[in-house]
C-alpha cells in the first residue's frame, strides 16, 4: 500500500506528525504522507492532495502512539484518525463551512497518557 486511499477504512499504527506530515503503518511497514495545501488558491485555503513523503529530516516516534481507524471526517472534505476510545488524534482536509472561503485544516490532538 502506497496510496493514501488504500488506508481509508483500515486500522493502522500512528507514529505522530511533523508539520503537515504524518506516519502510519502496519507492523514493520510504515509510510509517511503529507497533506498538501493548495498554494494557488488565493484567499481561499483548500487541501490540494495527499502525497507520499520521504521521511528524511522528519521526526516521528519510534513506537506507535495509537492504533487508529482512518475514516472520512464529518463536516469537512477530509479524514479523521480515531482510536478505539473515540479520541480523534488527527483531522485534515478542507472545511467548507463557509463556501466562499473554504479553510485548509490540519488538527493534531495528542491524548493524555493513562496510568
Amino acid at each position: 500500500m502506497k496510496d493514501f486511499d488504500d488506508f481509508v477504512g483500515k486500522t493502522v499504527a500512528l507514529y505522530g506528525v511533523d508539520n503537515n506530515c504524518f506516519k502510519i503503518g502496519f507492523k514493520e511497514t510504515t509510510h509517511v504522507f503529507e497533506a498538501v495545501e493548495d498554494p494557488e488558491d488565493g484567499y481561499r485555503s483548500c487541501m490540494q492532495s495527499i502525497e507520499i513523503k520521504d521521511p528524511e529530516g522528519l521526526v516521528f516516534f519510534k513506537r506507535p502512539l495509537a492504533q487508529v481507524e482512518i475514516q472520512d471526517a464529518e463536516g469537512i472534505d477530509g479524514y479523521d484518525f480515531t482510536d478505539e476510545d473515540g479520541h480523534v488524534w488527527l483531522t485534515f482536509g478542507t472545511d467548507n463551512d463557509d463556501c466562499y472561503y473554504p479553510l485548509f485544516v490540519f488538527r493534531w490532538q495528542a491524548k493524555e497518557p493513562t496510568g
